[in-house]
């Protein structure tokens, strides 16, 4: 026995389209908005580079200092500490940071990495009592 739809389906059918269609919209915004992070790499408290994360952004760059260097990587809106000439190697192990507020540093190097976003409206950094 066949079914006909009847004017509840349709009606059914048109919500979902209509969720969509505005999940869709207001999803694209925010892809839009989340392309505005920034890395900010300071070497001995001087900034001397920063990222603006997009799909094309890769690269490896080479930071020296009195002390030694360090070899940063950035790909696919991530950016990493690959090889450093520091004794401990710690910052290498801090991994790939891609989200605000994420840092890397590294202290005998005095090389330090902080992400950005300037779409987070949130004014409080750290919370002490």
């Amino acid at each position: 026995m066949k079914k006909k739809i009847n004017k509840y389906d349709i009606g059914l059918i048109a919500a979902i389209i209509i969720i969509n269609v505005f999940l869709i919209i207001f999803s694209g915004r925010e892809v839009v908005k989340s392309n505005n992070k920034i890395a900010y790499i300071y070497s001995n408290n001087q900034l001397v580079r920063e990222y603006v994360f997009t799909e094309d952004v890769k690269d490896e760059v080479t930071i020296e200092t009195d002390t030694g260097y360090n070899i940063l990587h950035i790909e696919d809106g991530q950016i990493w500490i690959h090889d450093a000439s520091c004794p401990d190697k710690i910052c290498i192990y801090q991994g790939k940071i891609s989200r605000n507020g994420e840092m890397i540093t590294c202290l005998p190097n005095g090389l330090f990495i902080k992400i950005v976003d300037e779409n987070d409206e949130s004014e409080i950094d750290f919370i002490a009592d």
